[in-house]
């Protein structure tokens, strides 16, 4: 991945540090001599050292406590580190939303509106954050199936008006299900968790079959890079691929690399998104796409789940 010349002088924030896809986000940023602003609720660096251990000391990196719930604190961190963009990903995953709705409206619609206020505040900063695929629509309502997702969507609207409003521009990223080394939480990381009882020689039901869209967390993490570098207008979302294939294709695909792997498949059919899914806008922004064959992104992630230290 490359990264603008021109834009890698100032630094990058990111909150959702610790979590996979932040870690995932940190380590290319790292590679492609990009500063950073880590932010997460607390210093936990165990993912990003597990996906990047060359790079867990790198001075590129300011690492940085910040709970997104706290305007205040928000509003501080933005304003010290002066970042030319935010790329938000903190977010509690669809368990823990279950669970506790109120915290997970607190992280996941106060923390947006509170990342924001704080582009508001400093000029009109771009921001690119992670929405989700669980944010369309589906079902016999032709909503939300979540309250994940519900929340998602509120997230999507929130910046639409602060586009109207005041001017922020923003685009929101719709991962689908993402995979690779670091993904331990989440419903659908059962994936990502089959690749993992491969590599280990371990039977795994992977508890659901459907049609989705899998993302290998390299290129997801590219792409948010990729849009925090671009001139973005307006407020935007997108999908990050339109290629569906099965649970079963995952299945076929981890046999490929570990031949005698014990991975079975339930007979629960998990329903996806209705419709089509539109990746015109990131497009319009990076031109091509990175997209890892689902072949060779199981292969790889099989292959760091065996020289990573916990497998």
């Amino acid at each position: 991945m490359s990264l603008r010349d021109d834009n890698r002088g100032r630094p990058l924030l990111l909150t959702g540090a610790s979590g996979f896809i932040g870690a995932w986000t940190l380590r290319r940023a790292v590679e492609a001599g990009q500063p950073m602003v880590a932010c997460d609720l607390t210093d936990d660096r165990r993912r990003f050292t597990q996906i990047a251990p060359a790079l867990s000391e790198s001075d590129l990196i300011t690492w940085r406590a910040l709970d997104v719930t706290d305007a205040e604190a928000v509003s501080r961190a933005v304003a010290q580190h002066r970042p030319r963009a935010i790329i938000h990903l903190a977010a509690l995953q669809i368990p823990d939303c279950a669970r506790n709705p109120r915290l997970g409206a607190l992280v996941n619609i106060l923390g947006h509106l509170n990342l924001l206020e704080a582009a508001r505040e400093q000029g009109g900063l771009p921001l690119v954050y992670g929405s989700s695929a669980a944010a369309k629509p589906r079902g016999p309502a032709a909503a939300p199936a979540n309250l994940y997702g519900v929340y998602k969507k509120t997230g999507e609207e929130i910046s639409r008006l602060y586009w109207q409003d005041h001017g922020v521009p923003s685009i929101g990223l719709r991962p689908y299900i993402v995979y690779g080394l670091g993904r331990d939480q989440g419903e659908t990381s059962a994936l990502t968790q089959a690749m993992r009882a491969a590599a280990r020689g371990e039977p795994y039901e992977i508890p659901f079959s459907g049609r989705f869209c899998f993302q290998y967390a390299s290129d997801v993490a590219d792409i948010f890079l990729g849009c925090a570098s671009r001139k973005i207008e307006g407020a935007r979302t997108s999908d990050l691929s339109a290629t569906l294939e099965s649970v079963e294709n995952v299945v076929a695909a981890i046999r490929a690399t570990v031949p005698k792997a014990r991975i079975t498949v339930a007979d629960r059919f998990r329903p996806g998104p209705e419709g089509s899914f539109e990746t015109g806008a990131i497009e319009a922004l990076l031109g091509s796409l990175p997209r890892t064959p689902l072949a060779e992104g199981v292969r790889a992630t099989i292959d760091s789940f065996r020289v990573a230290a916990d497998c």
